[in-house]
């Protein structure tokens, strides 16, 4: 539990903070480890307040392990250099965790350990390497593998996302206009057609039962959709439906293959980073599991290591589980020439690259094909529209 508490520092300066511990008297011992002669302790409330969040955005996390590593390069004490990157930061609650790691470092716990307590803005991927970095006394040298893969990590999870959203937010916006149109003005222009009294052709007859299907049945239409979206974000969030709603994505053609690419793309980059910074195959794999997010993936990874730790070699394990062709024949060519970090990482650049190629020719296929949906639903509509009022001039002549 946090404990708040006001302190005397031997120069007669008075020390705010917070600190973690079991109980208060575990505080004042602390505080007086740390020669400071505590002045009042209590324990902290943590009131939730509407709209409030303890978290750390990607992109702050990336910008911290880069000045954790300049301060550790540069030979400034740590806990001087965690107060420099503090001022830095803008997220108020970063600020905080900050603040406690700097007072476990104090106490004398490791710099792995300080991390542990914050679960919740360092991943298990993130405290893994930094524990074998501490431990192989390579920490400046790992730093830099895990900004560099955090920063691809977010490269990946930015071009799925724009993969994904600008179809999806494009067609949503062309249902919900052509809704609108069809709910709330065509039927004062139909009531103008149907008054002509002549005989309607099929198209302005198909166009009208629509209409009246839509205003019937439209709520009910609506309600399915939004429990199969709640369905499936329930799916999402429960542990035990979620392989379920995994496989669903991975067989959802479109999805399937951008997914796909990405997965590839960052299982091979982080596997090279990790063994570049000298953890072994295994812990890699291992830590690997914890940074994606798919279940089936995840399952795969951990057969993967299964396989290695029982004597298969890296490119035989992809091969027993199906991965592409050419990924096991890299991964076998890395393997027999002892260049498996180089090929992981030429892995990495491909289908990083398959993918940005994917999200254009999406947007370039995407594009016309909107267009013209767009131009019959609205030439559609202009005939049926057109049509009876054309067949009423005509009967006047």
């Amino acid at each position: 539990m946090d404990f708040i508490y006001v302190a005397l520092a031997k120069n007669g300066e008075l020390k705010k903070g917070v600190l973690r511990a079991e109980n208060k008297s575990e505080a004042q011992a602390i505080l007086q480890s740390l020669g400071l002669k505590p002045v009042k302790i209590k324990k902290r409330i943590k009131i939730p307040l509407l709209g409030q969040r303890e978290r750390v955005k990607r992109k702050d996390l990336i910008l911290f392990t880069m000045q954790l590593h300049s301060v550790i390069t540069s030979g400034i004490p740590l806990t001087t250099g965690l107060d420099s990157i503090k001022e830095e930061m803008g997220n108020k609650y970063f600020k905080k965790v900050i603040d406690e790691i700097k007072l476990s470092l104090l106490e004398g716990k490791t710099l792995y350990e300080a991390f542990s307590f914050h679960k919740k803005v360092f991943p298990l991927v993130y405290l893994g390497t930094l524990k074998v970095g501490e431990e192989s006394g390579t920490l400046p040298r790992t730093l830099e593998r895990l900004i560099q893969f955090l920063t691809k990590q977010e490269e990946f999870i930015s071009q799925v996302t724009h993969a994904l959203i600008y179809p999806a937010f494009a067609i949503t916006t062309i249902v919900f206009a052509a809704i609108f149109y069809i709910v709330y003005v065509l039927p004062k222009v139909l009531e103008l057609v149907m008054s002509l009294n002549v005989e309607l052709p099929f198209i302005t007859i198909l166009l009208i039962n629509f209409v009246k299907f839509l205003k019937t049945y439209g709520i009910v239409f609506l309600c399915i959709v939004v429990a199969v979206l709640f369905i499936l974000f329930f799916m999402r969030k429960s542990s035990r439906y979620r392989i379920i709603f995994d496989k669903i994505v991975l067989r959802t053609p479109l999805v399937s293959r951008i997914l796909g690419r990405s997965l590839y793309a960052q299982f091979s980059t982080f596997l090279a980073i990790m063994l570049e910074a000298g953890v072994d195959l295994s812990t890699s794999l291992a830590l690997l599991v914890e940074t994606v997010s798919n279940t089936v993936f995840k399952k795969k990874i951990h057969q993967i290591k299964e396989l290695v730790e029982g004597g298969t070699s890296l490119g035989g394990a992809f091969r027993l589980l199906y991965f592409p062709p050419l990924f096991v024949s890299m991964v076998e060519v890395g393997e027999e020439t002892g260049r498996l970090p180089a090929q992981l990482h030429n892995l990495g650049n491909y289908y990083e690259r398959e993918l940005e190629n994917m999200v254009r020719r999406l947007q370039a296929t995407l594009e016309p094909v909107l267009i013209i949906t767009i131009g019959i639903f609205a030439a559609f509509i202009f005939v049926s529209i057109l049509l009876p009022i054309y067949q009423t001039i005509s009967t006047l002549r």
